[in-house]
């Protein structure tokens, strides 16, 4: 679900600086009542004083929140939280609780909310949306009803519901939907995540032609909304092997000093990455990260990003990726849980795969592969975050991207011989003990029987594959392309 921003700092600042005076005057007020004796007068005075002390103590959570200080601005407020707060507060610590990955914490945090709030259905859907993380889908679904039942015509909701509950012949799903639609602005963002949530009931009902005809009504209307240029990309893509393509272990042997050993994982949106991360995660020596973004920010700050590169070009001195590897190991430790490994399927890693085995001699990065077609049209079915993964609305930018993204594989496996691992989705759905036990020897991890069961990993999951991780590895999506053969000619044949 979108997240409202924290963008309130003008009213909270004036408030802060009006409850500073009255802090101060009552602060006084009760230093010369108790002078006099009237220590019940003092009392009362002093209390008001640290009621305004709270306001600017709130403040202070919400600018270390904005900074990017999520653990000392949860504790600020976990200090201040009293039980009977307002609910911007709690909506702010389920935020950081949230962002920390504190998901049960975060879920009776929204609970508050929800008894609090005079208009509960955005903490509704927020909490909907951790229980489907959490893997409790009855939950999710409930409170995505509860919150349907303020907002009946929230296409948002209605596509995430539909997401958890399929649809079956002779239900009223696609009735349902088609009443909600004729309500709604067309163009507007209510009526594009209707359209894919009817795109979506057309499949599960096997209706594949209507489904996908849905599809392609959904993503215009997507790409209306957030407009694209695949060149973007592009651009992006070349200034990286351009400006890397001299960062090997073999010509910075000395560069990595770091023991930190994190295993990326990588590839494709919708390629598999999830399933391989939740089957490392489940090997016990191992934490599961998820995408963090964190080794591309590292390189971003210190080496410079090589898309906008600092005067005097990229920073690719051995030194400066020495510092990249420590910042990263730094910033992700909170994150291993104690575990001696950890993983990290921030999916733009690719980008700066030589880097990351330079700075980490110990670190590994797995490449997921899958065949395009399949691949094409799981990402045409889905909404992603806004912002993000913007080429998935189009079948044409689609297929340029997965062609620059074998560009990008291809050539860090030329200069990456060791530690950068290429492995096929197939692989891990038609045979996955054998490909699990390779791939944990490749990473230098022990076979543990758990891995066979990534479905009992009970680590949250945020991405769009939430619901299939949980179920145990089985080749259902091996082949769903084929219903949709002629639909999907923009995309590339099967390498």
């Amino acid at each position: 679900m979108v997240q409202r921003p924290v963008d309130t700092f003008p009213r909270q600042i004036d408030r802060g600086e009006q409850g500073l005076g009255i802090f101060e005057k009552n602060a006084v007020e009760a230093q010369k009542r108790a002078q006099r004796k009237d220590f019940e007068g003092a009392l009362v005075a002093i209390d008001r004083a640290a009621a305004e002390a709270r306001k600017v103590l709130y403040l202070r959570a919400r600018l270390l929140a904005s900074l990017g200080r999520d653990a000392e601005a949860l504790d600020e407020l976990v200090r201040l939280d009293r039980g009977s707060v307002a609910v911007d507060f709690l909506e702010l610590r389920a935020s950081l609780e949230n962002r920390l990955d504190r998901v049960d914490d975060a879920i009776a945090t929204l609970d508050r909310a929800v008894e609090a709030a005079k208009t509960p259905e955005i903490f509704l859907a927020r909490r909907g949306d951790l229980h489907r993380v959490r893997g409790d889908f009855d939950a999710a679904v409930a409170d995505f009803d509860a919150a349907l039942a303020y907002r009946p015509a929230d296409g948002e909701l209605h596509r995430l519901r539909g997401e958890l509950v399929r649809a079956h012949p002779g239900d009223d799903s696609l009735a349902r939907l088609k009443a909600v639609r004729a309500v709604v602005p067309d163009g507007s963002r209510a009526a594009v995540h209707l359209d894919f949530a009817r795109a979506n009931a057309l499949h599960e009902l096997g209706h594949y032609k209507e489904a996908a005809g849905a599809l392609l009504q959904a993503n215009s209307g997507m790409r209306a909304l957030f407009p694209y240029d695949i060149c973007t990309r592009l651009t992006l893509v070349e200034a990286a092997m351009s400006g890397f393509a001299d960062v090997s272990p073999e010509k910075m042997p000395d560069a990595g000093t770091t023991d930190f050993a994190p295993i990326f994982v990588t590839g494709m949106p919708r390629s598999g990455t999830t399933l391989i991360e939740q089957i490392l995660s489940a090997h016990p020596d191992v934490a599961g990260a998820g995408e963090t973004g964190l080794f591309s920010s590292a390189v971003q700050q210190i080496v410079g990003s090589p898309e906008a590169p600092p005067p005097g070009g990229l920073r690719l001195a051995p030194a400066k990726l020495t510092s990249v590897g420590q910042r990263y190991r730094d910033a992700m430790r909170d994150r291993a849980a104690g575990a001696p490994r950890v993983t990290d399927k921030s999916l733009q890693t690719l980008l700066v795969a030589g880097p990351a085995l330079v700075a980490m001699p110990r670190a590994h990065i797995v490449v997921v592969r899958r065949d395009p077609r399949a691949t094409a049209l799981s990402l045409f079915r889905q909404v992603f975050r806004d912002g993000k993964q913007l080429f998935s609305y189009d079948l044409s930018d689609i297929h340029a991207y997965q062609g620059m993204q074998d560009r990008l594989i291809r050539f860090w496996a030329e200069r990456l011989p060791e530690r950068f691992h290429v492995v096929d989705y197939e692989d891990f759905v038609t045979a996955p003990d054998r490909a699990i036990r390779d791939l944990l020897d490749r990473v230098d991890l022990t076979f543990h029987p758990a891995c066979l069961a990534p479905e009992e990993n009970v680590r949250p999951v945020r991405t769009l594959s939430s619901v299939a991780v949980r179920k145990p590895i089985n080749t259902s999506a091996l082949n769903g392309w084929k219903a949709y053969a002629d639909f999907l000619e923009l995309a590339p044949s099967a390498a």
